[in-house]
């Protein structure tokens, strides 16, 4: 680019072509060597090592969700296998006999509370929604919530 800048294109389409082209080789030079420094041609341009920077930014960021999908994977194959004890979560059958015997439970930062024969739950935030009646809650719904609590959703409102 010293060449361009030295001779006076600057702005001309053929310049900025050419600054793109160079952006976006070294981003992805970045990105397919970001356990490598980064090369000398690139070290002495602010922008090219803002572009080898992005470059090493997109892959950590892309493997990041590349190991979040298989741990939710995997998160779902125990689910559907109903190993609560590998997700560290209690059995469905032991959160409703202590909701059924009028005590808490917290799970993954949620409360499940017995109030008046209606099971409420309260989400990190503080915020209540009705679950059911006592009487027609099952495991299968318990198995529902627990679901959602090893896969990291979140119930109720999120004031975000």
């Amino acid at each position: 680019m010293w060449l361009y800048v030295t001779s006076g294109d600057v702005g001309t389409p053929a310049f900025d072509r050419h600054r793109r082209r160079a952006y976006e080789l070294a981003r992805r030079a970045g990105y397919h060597y970001a356990d490598e420094p980064i090369p000398h041609l690139l070290r002495d341009d602010d922008e090219l090592t803002q572009a080898w920077e992005h470059g090493i930014h997109d892959q950590q960021v892309e493997r990041r969700e590349a190991q979040a999908a298989v741990e939710r994977e995997g998160i779902k194959k125990l689910i559907a296998a109903k190993d609560w004890p590998a997700l560290k979560l209690p059995f469905p059958e032991q959160i409703l006999e202590t909701l059924r015997g009028r005590k808490s439970v917290h799970v993954e930062g949620h409360g499940l509370y017995f109030e008046e024969d209606y099971i409420y739950c309260v989400n990190p935030y503080g915020i209540e929604l009705l679950v059911s009646h006592v009487q027609d809650l099952t495991p299968d719904d318990i198995e529902h919530f627990l679901a959602d609590m090893a896969l990291g959703e979140e119930w109720g409102p999120v004031p975000h």
